[in-house]
């Protein structure tokens, strides 16, 4: 992968427990690691009748090539534009890179 495709900033989020001063735990997620990272274009699937079969969900799920991060997991939820969401697939490549497909969580 070539270091000029990378230009869209990915932040990444873990769920975190603090507690207050009162003894209260709060669970929140917090920034843990930020990096670039390349948005991939979608294909549609398209079965015989020429419908594509994943007609519904490609405006809520995209795909990301990324370095290979040790401390990229399915557990994280990232922020991108503004938008949050959860980490559905972690592939990695052998040119030590990542394709990450993220769902939209609705908030």
């Amino acid at each position: 992968m070539r270091a000029g495709l990378l230009r869209e900033i990915l932040v990444f989020k873990e769920l975190r427990e603090h507690q207050s001063e009162t003894g209260f735990v709060v669970k929140e997620y917090e920034e843990v690691f930020r990096c670039k990272g390349y948005r991939r274009k979608m294909s549609l699937v398209v079965d015989k009748d020429g419908i594509s079969a994943m007609e519904q969900f490609i405006g809520r799920t995209i795909v990301f090539q990324v370095r290979a991060y040790p401390i990229i997991k399915d557990s994280q939820r990232v922020v991108y534009m503004n938008n949050i969401y959860e980490i559905k697939m972690i592939d990695p490549q052998r040119d030590n890179t990542l394709i990450l497909t993220l769902g939209r969580v609705d908030t």
